[in-house]
């Protein structure tokens, strides 16, 4: 007799069948069920007594703005990206040199920021296409237009303009990343220079000085750092010296000092123990005893790249800066308007509030020396700024400056009216900030207060105030900090009133 063949059930049939027979026993239905519901509700948590106060989104202004300074927050408040971040970036690096979306990693431990790149990998920043995308953007992008302005208004003044595009670390420094032959370019540059040449404004380009200083033997740039050495800081000192006519002198530093750092390049990779893998650098640093005069016939326009080894707040050192250093060529001081970023308009935006607040900062000047990292040629904001014309006090439309509360010091009552914009701890290239702050003080009279907001990447008590917050504040004249804290970014109301005003300097008592 011939047994049939047991059919073959389906994996659907099996499933079924085993699902029947499973038994839980209530104990562990409720053990499973409380493990996945403590599981599932640990990361926010953990995530709501981390949270940190969203200052840029809170004070942003504009609806787009806002979104996106909210987005961001939310993303660099992650508690899950704090505990992941730090060990994958360590592993890739560490094992496939891989960077950020802010640093590339080179060769023998060279590091390069990834914002120079774009300057080279840029089609041509003139291109019509090109400034019509950036237009778009909201901003005005045509670097030519912008200086040429500038430079008919500083002729109209009897003042002669010298422009200097800084080039960065991968235009000189390619071979330390790929088999490239330095110097590279990119191919708006020689446009750029015939622009500006026929409408007489005087262009220093540093691009070969430093390729053959790198060439000798001797490094233009810090390895770890977006910012040149000192070696290709003078270099560039000695070529504005004698590009205002003057023949520049080799002067005898009254003091050298070493300086050791770690460059703003290798903290943007937020590695544990950085300091293992990319080690600090050190620079022998001059100090020439000379400081800036505003009484001097030369003004310096500049950013970072003028500033590295004038503000201690970089941690390069201080007083032997480009102004300094340029100073002691031409044997006598210069004067200096320096602000760390935004160097298509930071210090011409400086320079024009001085004006309309009747300080005439060209009073007796010759020459406007206007320094800017050359990616500015690609991502700046090169907006049209008018320098008003000072008589005397009065600005040009006749309205006297402000009053500001000027005659107060020490510590008063006040209520926040507005507040400046903040950016968050690590996301700017910068590891302080200064925040404009709009006051009612209880007396009745309001001020424009500059506060610090962000010193070391860490956000102060002004950076999480808020329109309304009551507070009490020391103040004090501005102008006794602004040698401090002057070149900080600082971020600026985009309010005429505001800006005739006499600053002040505050620093937050408490928070009532």
């Amino acid at each position: 007799m011939n047994e049939s063949k047991p059919r073959k059930l389906s994996r659907e049939e099996i499933a079924n069948i085993e699902i029947g027979h499973t038994e839980v026993s209530p104990a562990q239905k409720w053990a499973l069920t409380l493990f996945f519901l403590a599981f599932i509700s640990i990361y926010p948590v953990c995530q709501f007594c981390y949270r940190q106060p969203f200052a840029e989104w809170r004070n942003a202004g504009e609806i787009k703005q806002s979104i996106k300074a909210y987005e961001t927050a939310i993303e660099d408040s992650s508690l899950l990206r704090k505990w992941l971040l730090p060990p994958i970036q360590s592993a890739l690096t560490r094992v496939l040199r891989f960077g950020n979306e802010k640093v590339i990693i080179g060769k023998d431990g060279w590091l390069f920021f990834s914002g120079d790149y774009e300057y080279l990998i840029n089609p041509g920043f003139l291109r019509p296409e090109i400034l019509s995308q950036r237009e778009l953007k909201g901003v005005q992008p045509d670097p030519c237009r912008a200086i040429a302005d500038f430079d008919r208004q500083l002729k109209a003044r009897g003042i002669k303009l010298i422009v200097v595009p800084v080039p960065n670390k991968p235009m000189i420094c390619s071979d330390a990343l790929s088999a490239a032959a330095a110097p590279l370019q990119n191919p708006s540059f020689a446009e750029f220079k015939k622009q500006l040449d026929a409408e007489g404004v005087a262009v220093i380009d540093l691009t070969e000085d430093l390729a053959a200083l790198r060439r000798s033997g001797a490094e233009p740039f810090l390895k770890t750092d977006t910012h040149w050495t000192v070696e290709g800081m003078t270099i560039a000192a000695r070529r504005l010296a004698a590009a205002t006519g003057v023949k520049p002198s080799e002067p005898q530093p009254k003091r050298i000092t070493s300086v050791t750092n770690l460059g703003d390049i290798a903290v943007m990779l937020k590695l544990p123990n950085c300091e293992r893998r990319f080690p600090a650098e050190t620079v022998k640093l001059a100090d020439y005893g000379i400081r800036t005069d505003r009484n001097s016939d030369i003004l310096l326009l500049g950013d970072s790249f003028a500033n590295i080894y004038s503000s201690e707040s970089l941690k390069w050192g201080e007083n032997g800066g480009l102004a300094e250093t340029l100073g002691a060529m031409l044997g006598h001081p210069i004067d200096a308007i320096v602000r760390n970023d935004a160097g298509a308009f930071a210090t011409r935006q400086l320079l024009a509030n001085e004006l309309k607040r009747g300080n005439d900062r060209l009073t007796g000047k010759k020459v406007v020396i206007w320094e800017f990292a050359i990616r500015e040629l690609v991502n700046g904001d090169w907006k049209m700024i008018e320098l008003p014309q000072v008589r005397g006090d009065d600005n040009p439309e006749g309205k006297k400056p402000q009053p500001s509360a000027v005659s107060v010091v020490g510590a008063v009552n006040a209520t926040v009216l507005k507040i400046s914009t903040v950016p968050r701890p690590n996301s700017a290239p910068y590891k302080d900030h200064v925040v404009s702050i709009h006051l009612k003080l209880d007396d009745g009279n309001t001020a424009l207060v500059y506060a610090v907001s962000m010193r070391d990447n860490v956000w102060t008590a002004a950076a999480k105030l808020g329109p309304g917050d009551k507070i009490k504040i020391k103040l004090e004249p501005w102008e006794k900090r602004e040698a401090e804290f002057g070149s900080w970014n600082r971020s600026e109301f985009d309010d005429e009133g505001l800006l005739l005003a006499e600053p002040l300097f505050g620093e937050i008592v408490s928070v009532k």
